[in-house]
This record gives structure tokens, sequence and C-alpha cells, in this order.
């Protein structure tokens, strides 16, 4: 597998927004931000979610997520999970777009999987168990089912604390345990706070 560098790291990109992928010995994608990456050769800097940007005018825009490479795939699958959930399929497509940015091979350094950075524990929560698909990998990783299963996670995290997309969001990054353990408010955590406002940035940005 071909490791290919999709955008260029502008040197203002903040360590949340300034993303980093290799491809390991096993030809595994693994991608990551917040802090720097492991030492290994062939890391890439990729600025997947820049920072917002100021048009001519001087007003803040976001970026579309339409423009990344592997939206067009990507796109029908979150649209349908998000239609089976009754969900506004902007706001999974905005998940999808900060969690892997529509890379369906994305493995964090935390074991998350897939276009929605699905943890196998949460694939075994709605069923799926970690059999294998043609290629190999975990049985989460195949896209349909990865946005159905990230889908369903977030309607049932949006059911939970009564339709607010912020502490949702909040569970979807660091767990409902914290969202819970901190009165139901976003946890003091800066990557779960940074992991919301990027996320409704993106989510806004296409519901304009």
């Amino acid at each position: 597998m071909l490791l290919v560098s999709l955008w260029v790291v502008f040197s203002s990109v903040a360590w949340a927004d300034a993303v980093w992928e290799f491809v390991d010995g096993d030809g595994v994608v693994h991608m990551g931000n917040g802090s720097p990456p492991p030492a290994s050769r062939g890391v890439t800097w990729l600025s997947r979610i820049p920072s917002i940007r100021t048009d001519k005018g001087g007003k803040e825009r976001e970026p579309s997520a339409l423009q990344f490479p592997g939206f067009d795939a990507a796109k029908p699958h979150l649209e349908a999970a998000a239609l089976s959930q009754s969900l506004d399929p902007a706001l999974v497509i905005a998940v999808a777009a900060a969690e892997s940015a529509f890379n369906e091979k994305a493995v964090s350094r935390k074991g998350a999987l897939g276009l929605m950075q699905v943890m196998p524990a949460t694939a075994e929560r709605y069923g799926v168990s970690a059999g294998r698909t043609s290629d190999g990998d975990h049985a989460a990783m195949e896209p349909k089912v990865n946005a159905q299963i990230g889908t369903r996670y977030l309607a049932d995290l949006l059911r939970m604390f009564d339709g607010d997309k912020e502490l949702a969001l909040a569970a979807y990054n660091a767990g409902e345990g914290a969202v819970l353990k901190y009165g139901r408010q976003i946890p003091p955590y800066p990557e779960t706070q940074q992991y919301v406002a990027k996320v409704m940035r993106i989510y806004r940005a296409l519901v304009r």
C-alpha cells in the first residue's frame, strides 16, 4: 500500500489540526493528532481539517468536507446510516470528516477503526464481532458497516443527552462516562474540547 500525501501542512496549523499518518510493516494505515507521532519512517503530515480561514470580506469560514479525497465513496454509506437513525446526514458526515477524513482504512493509536473511528468494543456492543473482511481487516472496517455502527452510537448518545449535539460529540470522543462524570458538561480535556469545536465547524459549514 502506497502512502500519498494529500494536503500541505502550514506552519500555522496547531497540533490539534495537524494530522500525521504512516503505514506500518503490515500495511495498516495509522493516523493521529494532538501530539507528535511515534518515531517512525514514512510519517506524512496532513492538514486534515484546517483551522478556520478568513475570506476576502474578513468572514471566517470552514473548508467544505466535500473537498476531501474519499468523500464521494463514503457519502452513500454515511447518508444511508444517518437516514436509518433519523439523523441529519450533515452531522454524520462532519463526524466522519473529523475522525478519518473519509479514510476507510484509518486506524488510530488507540485502535479506533475506519471512517467513523469505531472502537472494537463499540462494534461488539452493536453486534459486530472481531471477524475479518475478505481483505483481512476487522469486520468493523467495512465502510457500510462502520458507518452504521458509528451512526447508531451517535444516535444513542444524542438520545442520552437530550439531543445536545455538543455533549453527544464530546461523548463520542471521550466516552459517555466522561460527560456524565463532569455533570453532563463537555469534559475539560483539550482534545475533546477541540474535537467538539472542529466537528461543529464542519457541520455548520455543511448546512449553510
